[in-house]
């Protein structure tokens, strides 16, 4: 008998002795499915055994259950329960929070829960299990407790659920990060991912071979991540036979609604990839039918990516480590995503299946967290940050006029975007003839942007584009939604860090 067995209370280890001597046979062979390898695994010989293993996502996961003692018999029929009751993530969330409970507060506590009456059990949950319980723990007990009703174990039975219901869990923001601005990538950090997307489709047009295998599968997830907000497992689970190749260069995704409860409203919907990083997908499925680029160990070989999907996460994240110097996640793409498209002026009907969700109130979060129309404006002509977050300065190679005059004239950057005559600004390390982008505006936000070092350059661009935001609120009745309004905001934005960047630089000179 273990250390915390043997504190129990003589009638209290009793009477759960009894209890687990009372209850049915368990099934021999408990099933679930694994959606990511697409087969039923089986957990065999659940009464007998001390331990549970569970495969998913590629990984393999074991829980003992040693420390549920004496009332491992009654957690099993639990078990059992939330098999035939929960998806399989489910069940090993639950398991591996009743686990850190018992670890953390006592097996007696549980004990408590399981033998009480519902009323004693609701006492013993508000002077105790709420001190020391985290949300998640929370979820799992009341999991526990749920299961206890519907098997009839001990005081529990189906006509006092509702009491379950009523108790107490830890309040939690799943939000936060949204509503504190946390998760939102800068405005110069997005147009370094894009150029990124963009440069390898330019080079996958020169040199397919160029690319390698990782570089390649590694891009083609950010741009899905990127665009479409979709989550690891979404990436991981996205198979060859998903992705449609049509003669015109356009390229279809299909992929699965997953985190439903509901496992009825886990659907599959199909996404239009840009039609100009198309050719990286393309190129993709010619090396996975081909064999060139193999899956890694323990991954079916009809994904896609070959992946798990927590190798879609770390390759993400150190891709955008890569391009913008901070970690960015999945999760904080998605978001990054979703309040683009609320800034922009998407419905929530619109955000909400975007985002593949069944509820409204998670978009309006984003609403909540998107600026009012004037401060769209202002924002816009770059008076104040874009996100509640101070978008950082982007780290620029700059220039001064005797290395500008000496730049070959096609490297000079000189534009006329909306009728405004701009020029002398900087450099460009490609050269306009061969830039596919408009001059000018896309510059700011491009890595090959060489600025000169003179603020007040480019403080006159700001000014001079300034009445063309105006314009364009106007003559749009404030719809935002258009690409060139969208491309004119970032570029203010853009501009407008240029400038603090370049005085932050000549203070610090002076000071020095």
């Amino acid at each position: 008998m273990n250390a915390a067995v043997s504190k129990l209370e003589p009638g209290l280890l009793d009477e759960i002795t009894r209890l687990s001597a009372r209850l049915p046979s368990l099934p021999p062979v408990i099933r679930y499915f694994d959606d990511f390898a697409n087969e039923m695994r089986s957990v065999r010989e659940l009464a007998e055994c001390h331990e549970i293993t569970l495969i998913l996502d590629g990984k393999r996961q074991t829980f003992g259950l040693a420390n549920y003692e004496p009332c491992a018999a009654v957690f099993k029929h639990v078990l059992a329960d939330w098999f035939n009751r929960h998806d399989p993530h489910t069940v090993g969330i639950n398991i591996g929070a009743m686990s850190s409970y018992i670890a953390r507060r006592g097996i007696a506590s549980v004990i408590e829960l399981i033998l009480s009456s519902p009323f004693d059990a609701r006492a013993h949950w508000n002077t105790f299990v709420l001190s020391g319980v985290t949300a998640e723990q929370s979820w799992a007990l009341r999991a526990m407790l749920h299961s206890l009703c519907r098997l009839n174990i001990a005081h529990w039975t189906r006509s006092v659920a509702s009491i379950i219901k009523a108790l107490k869990s830890p309040k939690v923001d799943k939000y936060r990060v949204v509503r504190a601005g946390d998760c939102f990538l800068p405005l110069d950090q997005q147009a370094l991912i894009v150029n990124h997307i963009d440069s390898l489709c330019e080079k996958l047009a020169v040199d397919p071979a160029s690319l390698d295998n990782e570089e390649l599968r590694d891009v083609c997830m950010l741009v899905l991540s990127y665009q479409y907000a979709f989550r690891p497992g979404q990436i991981a689970r996205v198979e060859l036979a998903d992705v449609r190749l049509f003669p015109t260069g356009a390229v279809h995704v299909a992929v699965s609604i997953i985190k439903q409860k509901d496992n009825s409203k886990r659907i599959r919907i199909t996404r239009k990839v840009k039609r100009e990083w198309g050719p990286l997908f393309n190129e993709l499925v010619r090396r996975r039918e081909t064999g060139s680029l193999r899956p890694e160990e323990g991954v079916p070989a009809r994904l896609l990516f070959a992946l798990t999907p927590g190798g879609v996460s770390s390759a993400i994240m150190e891709l955008t480590e890569d391009l913008t110097g901070d970690t960015w996640s999945p999760t904080d793409l998605r978001h990054t995503a979703a309040q683009r498209l609320a800034d922009g002026g998407i419905s929530h009907a619109g955000l909400t299946e975007f985002m593949g969700q069944t509820s409204d109130r998670i978009a309006s979060v984003y609403f909540d967290k998107s600026p009012a129309q004037a401060q769209r404006i202002n924002e816009a002509l770059a008076i104040s940050p874009i996100y509640s977050n101070i978008a950082k300065i982007a780290k620029t190679k700059t220039i001064d006029k005797a290395m500008l005059l000496g730049l070959p004239p096609d490297q000079q950057i000189g534009g006329v975007p909306h009728g405004v005559p701009i020029a002398g600004i900087g450099g460009c390390g490609l050269g306009q003839s061969l830039c596919t982008k408009n001059p000018v505006m896309a510059c700011y936000t491009c890595s090959r942007f060489m600025p000169l070092g003179e603020p007040e350059i480019h403080e006159e661009v700001l000014e001079s584009l300034r009445p063309v935001v105006i314009e364009f609120a106007s003559a749009s009745r404030n719809n935002e939604q258009s690409p060139a309004y969208a491309q004119l905001k970032a570029t203010m934005d853009a501009v407008r860090r240029v400038v603090e960047e370049l005085k932050s630089d000549r203070t610090q000179e002076r000071q020095s």
